[in-house]
């Protein structure tokens, strides 16, 4: 830089920090480059140069590149039909990841630099400009559209159609289509033992740039020979794809469990998710769940190290996942990556190959029984700080309004804007690879919190997408979220108005959010349709429609259980196992089963239930509270905290209570096992009372299912669920009439755990009629959603 800089005869301090020196030549480099004189191809080695560096760096340093982008400024088409050639080139030669790295940064500048939406646009059309055919090379289309030919087929084959005839000519021409794309990651894999300059292959291997006589290209051109369609003639050509589901979330449908003998078990997942998406799932087996399982590429497989010590981003193929070794496996399946991991001995490889493949090969048979499961992989580093960083650190408490929950060491705007970058290449990440799976009549469906920025990401990828979006929990941040942390606050509400139609648990949570829009986003055109109870908000060009689909729970699926004799049995049993043998007739068992999440109220609850005691001694003997809190998270401080300060805390009501007329008697039974649906079923079925008292939450299908199972027993209910504002305005809770329900907004309430008192406040009817009339099934809820969006 320095030598540019003098060949330009301007001074320098090359005693001065690398960043300040780039800073001031950046300036110097764009004006001279912008002059088109004789001086210009120093200035463009010079922009070469810094551009190499940002993309180095992209991991740690994306200032950089943000300040090299607002340094160029408008109009970069030429620069960018100049600099690309060497990008490609350098990925192809040297080993380098120079191509996705620039694709992640500009997506990265696109979710930062919200308050300039026309320069981000004016950016991205710029460089699809400047290179025709950009845009298919970095999303793969040729790859994927031979992957579904030849998938439509076998389908043919499969049914024995013989109508339209396959010509074994387009099947080879179109694989030849692909061989450009196959060729590019064979070479992208190659050694990196030279050090890499794209200014080195500018004055080596291309002539130099007439930046004086070249002119700038319309888009049109570019852009249409970037659009247009080509296909092979032939039966494969005249392809027909029904429509389907692809749903994108963190958390998989499924739970792997490796056993001792290194096998790996797969069983059906739990959750509100999976009881919210699968019954739409599992409709069509051609459906796909695009999720993150745990196979992430390693920290010591992350890094490609060059000869100076540069760490450059993972190598990926044209289908945008990591580039596999396979010398031990003998089946190629594309999710893994070793990328340019080093193994200490053959045998260690040899062991990590079948793992992997052992672990394939149980997706694989679960994908021929079911609709498809795909893995999305991430680098473990990145994953690490996008789920118990940004996602559960900051996120969660936030959305729930509990700001004390919070990572003190999001205070730091460093640290803050650092896990953010991370946050944003998971999510580019689940975009990318949902851009690649789907095809233009495809549903793409995204859940929750943690992938908030994927319609964004996916919109810029592919303007014609259309994705829904749905928020399993709150959204309700603290007044001053979008002020102390508006790096990421403003992209949040951006992010969200890219999707087609985003669906809220509840009204309070979308009304939060409409005003919340209003409040941080200046221009925005916001209207509401009363008879469909639709909120529509156009920003940046974008429509925007605001649902409330509230999910629930598919009541056959408890209710197969409830007359069945082993789970009345199992019932009974559970109330002698609790109350004991010889529990007075007066006994009540109390009963609340959640994930061990601060958001439920657990510590709460045992607050009130310890101070119950105190107030009602003459409980002592015959209340039991059966408390289930499912682990989870543990890895996340903050709930590691919780969870053990709760253990201990329920240590210490048991210690505090006892009765000598009973001795086997405890006040409190807290487990933290899982509970099987059929033990469930039992739990509800032998509670007095159901307890759920969450501080915050989004739904709270708890709630429901005991109201399904045992409508006869009573149930203490917060406001902070979402599920009680659904009862309310179902007609279960009327402040002058029927109460089917104890409602408490105060967590610390003794009061309700006084059972006498609960159960005469609360009016026991038969809800099962009534809840069948007024509740969907989770199908129908589900379904509902699917269809508001066509």
């Amino acid at each position: 830089l320095i030598k540019s800089i003098k060949l330009l005869t301007y001074d320098t301090d090359g005693e001065s920090e690398l960043d300040k020196i780039i800073e001031s030549s950046l300036d110097i480099f764009t004006k001279v480059w912008k002059k088109r004189d004789i001086n210009s191809e120093i200035a463009f080695k010079g922009l070469l140069t810094i551009l190499e560096y940002s993309l180095q760096l992209s991991i740690n340093n994306y200032a950089c590149f943000e300040k090299f982008i607002n340094a160029i400024g408008y109009n970069s088409v030429q620069f960018w039909k100049n600099a690309v050639p060497y990008v490609f080139d350098s990925d192809l030669t040297y080993g380098t990841k120079f191509r996705d790295s620039l694709l992640f940064n500009l997506t990265l500048f696109d979710v930062n630099n919200g308050t300039n939406r026309l320069r981000t646009i004016e950016l991205f059309r710029e460089l699809y400009a400047s290179v025709p055919g950009i845009r298919k090379s970095l999303l793969g289309v040729h790859a994927k559209r031979f992957g579904e030919r030849y998938h439509h087929l076998q389908q043919r084959m499969f049914h024995r159609a013989t109508s339209i005839s396959v010509s074994n000519d387009s099947v080879f021409s179109e694989t030849e289509s692909g061989s450009d794309d196959n060729e590019e990651k064979t070479q992208a894999g190659r050694s990196r033992s030279s050090t890499t300059r794209l200014y080195r292959l500018q004055t080596s291997s291309r002539p130099k740039l007439g930046l004086s006589e070249s002119k700038d290209d319309s888009y049109e051109s570019d852009e249409k020979a970037d659009s247009v369609e080509t296909f092979a003639s032939g039966g494969l050509a005249h392809t027909h794809f029904q429509q389907r589901v692809i749903n994108v979330s963190n958390a998989p449908p499924v739970s792997l469990k490796r056993e001792k003998s290194g096998e790996w078990e797969i069983k059906q997942g739990s959750g509100g998710l999976i009881s919210c998406v699968d019954p739409v799932m599992s409709k069509d087996k051609e459906n796909v769940w695009l999720a993150n399982i745990g196979m992430n590429i390693q920290s010591n497989q992350r890094k490609s190290i060059s000869e100076d010590g540069t760490a450059f981003a993972i190598t990926t193929n044209t289908l945008g996942l990591p580039l596999i070794k396979q010398a031990n496996a003998d089946v190629f399946f594309h999710v893994l990556a070793d990328d340019d991991g080093v193994f200490s001995t053959e045998k260690e490889q040899m062991l990590d190959s079948r793992e992997e493949m052992s672990l394939l090969g149980v997706l694989q048979n679960y994908n021929r029984g079911n609709y498809k499961l795909n893995p999305v992989i991430v680098h473990e580093d990145d994953y690490n700080v996008y789920y118990g960083g940004i996602s559960n650190g900051l996120l969660w408490p936030a959305l729930h309004n509990l700001p004390e929950y919070i990572v003190e060491e999001y205070n730091n705007i460093k640290i803050l804007k650092d896990h953010w970058c991370a946050y944003v290449r998971v999510n580019y990440q689940f975009a990318i690879n949902a851009v690649r799976n789907s095809r233009p009549q495809d549903f793409i469906w995204i859940h929750d919190y943690h992938l908030l920025l994927t319609g964004l990401i996916m919109q810029g990828l592919d303007p014609n997408l259309e994705v829904g979006f749905f928020l399993h929990i709150p959204f309700q941040p603290p007044e001053n979220f979008f002020k102390k942390y508006a790096a990421i606050g403003i992209p949040i509400l951006r992010g969200l108005l890219r999707f087609t139609k985003v669906g809220f648990q509840t009204h309070r949570d979308r009304s939060s959010f409409v005003e919340l829009c209003k409040e941080n986003l200046p221009l925005l055109n916001a209207t509401y349709d009363s008879s469909v109870d639709i909120h529509t908000i156009i920003y940046e060009g974008w429509s925007c429609s605001l649902g409330v689909f509230p999910v629930s729970i598919k009541n056959d699926d408890f209710l197969k259980f409830v007359q069945l004799p082993e789970t009345v049995k199992k019932a009974d049993d559970i109330r002698k196992e609790m109350l004991g043998e010889d529990a007075p007739k007066d006994a009540c068992l109390f009963f609340s089963v959640e994930r061990f999440d601060y958001t439920k109220g657990i510590k709460e609850k045992l607050t009130a239930y310890q101070k119950y005691f105190e107030k009602y001694p003459n409980r002592i003997g015959k209340d039991v509270l059966y408390q289930v809190a499912v682990t989870n998270r543990r890895s996340v401080n903050t709930y590691r905290t919780y969870q053990d300060e709760c253990l201990l805390f329920a240590e210490e009501i048991n210690k505090q209570y006892s009765c000598h007329e009973r001795p086997a008697w405890k006040p409190l039974v807290f487990t933290t096992d899982v509970l099987t649906r059929s033990d469930l079923v039992a739990c509800y079925l032998a509670m007095d009372v159901g307890v759920v008292t969450p501080r915050r939450d989004g739904m709270n299908l708890v709630a429901k299912e005991m109201l399904v199972c045992n409508p006869y027993a009573g149930l203490i209910l917060s406001t902070g669920a979402g599920s009680e504002i659904q009862f309310e305005m179902a007609g279960f809770y009327a402040e002058d009439g029927e109460k089917c329900y104890k409602r408490i907004n105060d967590l610390y309430d003794i009061e309700v755990f006084d059972h006498i008192k609960c159960l005469l406040d609360i009016i026991i009817i038969d809800l099962k009629n009534k809840f069948d009339i007024k509740f969907h099934s989770m199908f129908a809820i589900s379904a509902g959603f699917f269809e508001d969006l066509q």
